[in-house]
């Protein structure tokens, strides 16, 4: 699911509450404008939701409302929505969520349907570049990006040659590991991330390069690790999602002006 998903199922789950009485009749007319969604850190231990949105906070006064009051009761609308595993709202009113594992994959067909427009500008399509600006230096961090994208395509190229077979979206339910659930998410915030920084090249950078650490924090097998063993389902379903982070550090990479070489 992607930021814009999500700010729709809450914005239902708010209509809902204003005409049964449980929120004013204001929070008929939906959050507040601007980005709600984030996804949680994955430097935090423990974590295990997908998303957090200050929400209430940022809403509660407009409507006059507390803000733990306001999250309790949008917590549990979404509970009752089907992409939604879990809700936990914090003392503050921070509301964290967790998809259903279908709901969260689902995010890897929509990269693979629109993998020459996700996640570039609005108006541009891919475009292949051969050349990267700037530093060459192997510290440097957008080339550090670039190596990750080179390793996407080899797991690929050597899973494929193991006979390993692309999985359809229904096992992509499998991804369930927290390094691929972080993944996942990432995958759906970036286009937000980066519109949300046009013009700022720093932060334009740093949501690239950490949409690159994650991918090179994923270890899990493409392919059967000893020779003669089965290809099982979740090897498929892996090298789809390693496709979609491919797909999407390569736009990314674009967005940059830097190439996305298959080979480093």
């Amino acid at each position: 699911m992607t930021p814009e998903q999500l700010r729709a199922l809450l914005e239902d789950v708010a209509a809902q509450a204003a005409r049964t009485g449980e929120l004013p009749d204001e929070a008929e007319a939906g959050p507040p404008a601007g980005p709600l969604f984030r996804p949680t850190d994955a430097r935090t231990a423990g974590v295990v939701a997908d998303w957090v949105t200050p929400v209430a906070q940022r809403w509660a006064p407009q409507i006059d409302v507390r803000p733990r009051d306001l999250a309790r009761v949008l917590a549990r609308g979404l509970t009752q929505q089907k992409p939604v595993a879990a809700v936990e709202v914090a003392p503050s009113g921070l509301i964290a969520i967790t998809l259903e594992d279908l709901a969260r994959s689902a995010i890897v067909r929509r990269v693979l349907e629109e993998q020459e427009t996700y996640a570039l500008a609005p108006g541009r399509s891919h475009c292949e570049l051969t050349e990267l600006p700037g530093s060459r230096l192997p510290d440097d961090p957008v080339h550090a990006a670039q190596r990750s994208h080179a390793r996407l395509c080899r797991l690929i190229r050597n899973a494929e040659a193991a006979g390993v077979e692309r999985r359809s979206p229904a096992r992509l339910a499998e991804l369930t590991h927290v390094a691929e659930r972080h993944l996942l998410v990432a995958l759906a915030d970036l286009p937000q991330r980066l519109d949300t920084h046009v013009g700022d090249t720093v932060q334009q950078r740093r949501a690239v390069t950490d949409l690159a650490s994650l991918a090179d924090a994923w270890d899990h097998p493409l392919r059967p690790a000893t020779v003669g063993a089965q290809v099982q389902s979740v090897h498929g379903a892996r090298i789809v999602l390693a496709d979609a982070v491919r797909i999407v550090l390569r736009n990314g990479l674009e967005r940059l002006g830097a190439a996305a070489p298959e080979r480093m």
